[in-house]
């Protein structure tokens, strides 16, 4: 008989998969929960695939998880949207694939009957906001309001952007999965990059090139921060990757080259900068020894030589000129 779980209860450990919508195939929660109690005290690895299901069923499940005396173990391997999530949350590590996404969104239900009706299920559901997300805050410890708004705006999250706001622990290898579910019932989504990423797009080889073109980015930045501040730098190390025809990686190569490119313009930028200044303080060094030396000759003393004794002025001697003698005598 098909079912939206399973369950293999072994000698320490035991492993629940839920790979499909919650509360399908006429199986609801009370037998998931059944067979959860036969577990006893054996920690739990429990494996999720699921676009959700029934919120009732959701809860009910994640209380018995929480409840559960072992070690629960998360494990989000494609995709845990709705009250998926909810159960997540009751898990005491929280592991997603790095090509998952986590998407939360407002409860939704169906009511007919008159107005009143219509006002109980909206207060319904209502109600069951709130409890979903103080189940989210006892794990991100985000605030109300902002669970409230990605509630409302239908969030879909990528396994980095869950880590960061705190739904998950863990990061851990991509897994391709198989994505048979029905999205069109969801309104934020683009169906089909959802479905590439986590099928096409996700296999490991592409992954690890994506890393290996990380990691050759990173060192070339570092190379050109060194050059800049003059240092010695290395010879860049080669990196060798087969392209793929998948779109995604190519742009993603192509981004990557013009980022190269760019910081490679900006090191020349850098370069002509640091020269000018070099120039502007060779300018500065020969000016402010010009007015050391000037500043040296200003302070400069006179040098003044004296004499021993005053000297003294021996008249000469005068010539008597026996003529002039007697004509003056003749005057006189």
């Amino acid at each position: 008989m098909n079912n939206w779980y399973s369950i293999k209860n072994m000698s320490e450990v035991a492993e629940i998969s839920i790979y499909d919508e919650i509360g399908d195939y006429g199986t609801s929660a009370k037998n998931f929960i059944e067979e959860v109690k036969n577990i006893g005290k054996k920690d739990i690895t429990l494996r999720i695939n699921s676009v959700g299901g029934s919120v009732f069923d959701g809860l009910a499940i994640y209380n018995t998880l929480r409840s559960h005396q072992g070690y629960v173990n998360i494990k989000i391997e494609g995709l845990a949207a709705s009250i998926s999530t909810v159960i997540a949350m009751a898990g005491d590590n929280i592991e997603m694939a790095e090509n998952g996404f986590f998407m939360i969104h407002n409860p939704f239900g169906q009511s007919a009957g008159e107005a009143g009706d219509m006002r109980k299920t909206a207060d319904l559901l209502d109600k069951i906001k709130n409890e979903i997300i103080e189940i989210y805050q006892r794990q991100t410890k985000l605030p109300y309001d902002v669970l409230s708004e990605m509630m409302d705006k239908e969030t879909w999250l990528s396994s980095q952007e869950a880590q960061e706001l705190g739904f998950i622990n863990d990061i851990t290898e991509p897994l391709k999965v198989a994505a048979s579910y029905n999205l069109s019932k969801f309104t934020n989504v683009n169906e089909k990059e959802v479905m590439d990423i986590l099928t096409l797009s996700n296999n490991k080889k592409l992954f690890k090139m994506t890393e290996e073109l990380k990691t050759w980015f990173n060192s070339l930045k570092e190379e050109i921060v060194m050059a800049v501040k003059g240092d010695e730098v290395s010879t860049p190390s080669e990196v060798s990757v087969v392209l793929s025809d998948n779109e995604d990686v190519v742009n993603k190569f192509t981004e990557l080259e013009n980022n190269a490119t760019s910081l490679k313009e900006e090191k020349e930028e850098l370069s002509n900068v640091v020269g000018e200044k070099e120039s502007v303080i060779a300018e500065l060094t020969n000016k402010i020894a010009e007015m050391e030396a000037k500043l040296n000759k200003s302070e400069a003393t006179e040098t003044v030589v004296e004499a021993e004794e005053e000297p003294t002025i021996t008249p000469t001697e005068e010539v008597v000129n026996e003529w002039d003698a007697f004509a003056k005598s003749i005057l006189k």
